[in-house]
């Protein structure tokens, strides 16, 4: 079995739960999966570890590292029209197209979210967005299913102003990684439409956060292309 002992993911999990003051006795790889170039990608292992309260965790965790949603917001200079960009893909759990923001695991960049939002962003949808345009929309990342993953979520927003013919060229727009069976469908939403046809939670997790944080006011800054 390859080490993984090294991988950024992993130690930066053993970090988190030593630091909530539990005691590692112990942990086994039961399967790990990995990217093409070797990387870890998702690590599932056996744990024996004691609480500060004198239990025991949980046995099994499956360690992937955290993550990034982004959720954009594009508006139209000439109509004033403002719609959230998003994708379109199947996924495994449940094989139907699904409406998401562009997202993406940090894999081994777990210290600089910010800039792998960027990149998932122009990834999934070809739409440019630099650092200083992305928001964080809450003061720290958000687990998603805690109980079994260590995986947890950095939310960010922004606001793209664009001409009516680049605003009318995104809908429909193919991108994604295709060494990753990864085939986006570009498409622009009103809120209305996002929350009738989104059956991610991330996803309205990812509006509601954007909506707190302001971002629905015309006055929210944005950044022109």
């Amino acid at each position: 079995m390859q080490d993984y002992t090294n991988e950024p993911k992993y130690r930066e999990w053993l970090a988190r739960v030593a630091g909530s003051g539990c005691a590692l006795n112990a942990v086994t790889p039961l399967n790990l999966l990995r990217k093409s170039n070797g990387e870890l990608l998702f690590g599932l292992f056996d744990v024996d570890a004691d609480t500060p309260e004198g239990g025991k965790l949980p046995r099994y965790v499956m360690v992937r590292g955290n993550a990034c949603v982004i959720v954009p917001q594009i508006v139209n200079r000439d109509t004033g029209e403002r719609k959230f960009l998003m994708v379109l893909q199947r996924r495994t759990g449940n094989g139907a197209m699904n409406l998401e923001f562009p997202a993406g695991m940090l894999d081994r960049n777990t210290t600089d979210p910010i800039t792998v939002a960027g990149h998932e962003v122009f990834e999934e949808t070809g739409v440019t967005v630099s650092r200083q345009s992305l928001y964080p929309l809450h003061d720290r990342p958000l687990y998603t299913s805690i109980g079994l993953q260590d995986e947890a979520i950095y939310f960010y927003g922004c606001r793209i102003d664009m001409t009516e013919e680049e605003f009318t060229r995104l809908e429909g727009r193919v991108a994604g990684a295709a060494g990753e069976n990864e085939r986006c469908v570009v498409t622009l939403k009103t809120r209305e439409e996002l929350l009738r046809e989104a059956v991610s939670c991330q996803v309205v997790l990812g509006l509601t956060l954007f909506l707190r944080h302001g971002f629905g006011d015309a006055s929210a800054p944005f950044v022109q292309i």
